[in-house]
């Protein structure tokens, strides 16, 4: 993995009416595809998530960071967020047309969500076929996905929450009380809900790579080697 450089592209991909900035990095022989999905715009390579996915990406990872909403949608309406449906069915269909990629339909999933998306990342691994391997959420408003949902989750999660500070870690930890799937909660005391604190976003995307490691299916290794 060493050997190679990530090439990274911007795209435009539809899904539920609306086309969704994204920003794909690929190298050959990727090891699995994370798709990084937020409603604020995340899909630049100055943004806060293509910092946090950057330990994904020097681990061998393809990288795909995705706004759930536009530009327009999110400026206009801020409550637009909080539409987790809509949210899960852009993720949804974004997905499929990953899967229907040359480059990367062959490539095992895993889903880091920021906010009101962790909702939406919930809701989606029990729709798409096959399931993501893995679910990270960060200051992510679980809760919202209902409690159905939750008590369904067969997708080990993990849920990472900042401390006191942080508006969303209460709802989340009920919510988290909920899950039956294998799951890990850390929380990170000196963090907000932004992570913005020094050192701290540097912190959740080291636990989301060693979680996203430790449930990536062993036979991608032996594929990969063979």
């Amino acid at each position: 993995m060493a050997g190679f450089i990530h090439r990274t592209t911007e795209l435009s991909i539809p899904a539920k009416g609306a086309w969704l900035s994204a920003l794909l990095s690929h190298i050959p022989d990727a090891k699995a595809l994370l798709v990084c999905v937020a409603a604020a715009p995340i899909a630049r390579a100055d943004s806060r998530e293509f910092v946090f996915t950057e330990v994904f990406r020097k681990a061998g990872y393809a990288t795909l960071l995705l706004d759930g909403l536009t530009a327009y949608e999110e400026k206009r309406d801020p409550d637009a967020r909080f539409d987790v449906p809509k949210l899960t069915e852009r993720l949804t269909q974004v997905i499929e047309w990953a899967q229907h990629q040359p480059q990367l339909g062959q490539l095992a999933l895993a889903i880091s969500a920021v906010g009101t998306c962790g909702a939406a990342a919930i809701k989606t691994a029990e729709v798409i076929d096959p399931q993501p391997f893995a679910l990270v959420t960060r200051a992510g408003r679980i809760d919202l996905a209902g409690a159905a949902p939750l008590r369904r989750n067969r997708v080990p999660l993990l849920a990472i929450a900042g401390g006191s500070d942080d508006p969303t870690r209460d709802p989340a930890a009920h919510a988290y009380q909920l899950l039956e799937s294998d799951k890990s909660w850390l929380e990170i005391s000196r963090a907000s809900e932004r992570f913005i604190e020094p050192g701290t976003l540097d912190e959740a995307a080291r636990a989301a790579l060693q979680w996203v490691e430790q449930w990536r299916p062993a036979t991608l290794d032996l594929a990969s080697n063979g």
